[in-house]
């Protein structure tokens, strides 16, 4: 596979071989700049004529106006999918289970980012990993049939690369899975977990194939609920102002209480660092 002139990694769409060099990657990496943001930046640089750093903080700004009063909306790069509810019991047929409606990043930056220093199969375990986790973390769970369409795999490659993941400790949260080992934390605690127990960011990225940014941005996420936490604002009012799920929020919650004292140093570290801007209207709730 590897020669001194090309190194060409084997890819599988519906069990056919294909393979991608490294010089098709920086091709991938312009479709994931594709997005609703960019364009926004684009046009403020270039038709308005405003700095580049003004044009980073308009669109940020814009940003978080759009999640705070719209943010039930399907994003950019995501689609709506119909997953088995989490509440279904087994051994029900399948015209009569119920099903809800998930939405699903089918492209994200980071994708970029793993293809260039993994590689294709390791994108594609990536993907298979947020699509499962995005739909428990909304109430449906996923079958691996539906991963293999959502993959362009077949059934045995998602099974291979589940069984993969297994072995180093990461369950993919599908239908089968949840009801062969019950509920399961979110991918979003483990790696907070980790990082508690003292793994650094490279350890962490090698144990749960996700980037450094994202890890980043779920320590980050933890640090702001026990922030608001230990100024007094219940769960509820925590999941709102945080924009994360009732099930992510209890979890931390969880998670600070049992190392709280544990990792002191971190839990310090982390609590230090954070700045938590709270919109006016935010401000107003009543505690």
């Amino acid at each position: 596979m590897a020669t001194s002139l090309r190194i060409e990694i084997e890819y599988s769409i519906l069990d056919v071989a294909m393979t991608i060099n490294p010089e098709q990657k920086t091709e991938f990496r312009s479709v994931w700049i594709k997005t609703a943001e960019q364009q926004l930046f684009h046009e403020l640089e270039t038709e308005y004529g405003f700095p580049r750093a003004t044009c980073r903080s308009l669109v940020q700004l814009m940003q978080e106006f759009i999640e705070e009063n719209y943010g039930n909306l399907r994003g950019d790069n995501q689609i709506i999918y119909h997953a088995v509810s989490k509440d279904e019991p087994p051994g029900k047929q399948l015209d009569k289970i119920k099903t809800v409606s998930v939405k699903l990043t089918i492209s994200h930056p980071e994708d970029a980012e793993i293809i260039e220093k993994k590689g294709i199969h390791a994108l594609r375990q990536h993907r298979m990993m947020r699509f499962a986790t995005e739909a428990y973390d909304q109430g449906g769970l996923l079958v691996q049939e539906d991963l293999a369409l959502l993959l362009n795999s077949g059934r045995r490659t998602i099974q291979r690369d589940m069984s993969y993941l297994k072995k180093h400790e990461i369950i993919i949260p599908t239908r089968g899975s949840i009801q062969d080992i019950g509920p399961t934390i979110s991918h979003k605690t483990k790696i907070v977990e980790l990082y508690l127990k003292g793994y650094e960011y490279t350890e962490i990225e090698r144990r749960t194939r996700h980037t450094g940014q994202s890890i980043k941005r779920y320590i980050i996420g933890f640090s702001k609920v026990v922030m608001l936490h230990s100024k007094g604002y219940n769960p509820n009012q925590i999941r709102e102002l945080t924009n994360s799920t009732e099930k992510v929020v209890n979890e931390y919650l969880e998670l600070y209480q049992k190392y709280g004292d544990i990792s002191k140093d971190r839990m310090d570290q982390l609590l230090s660092t954070p700045k938590i801007e709270v919109e006016n209207k935010k401000k107003e709730m009543i505690l």
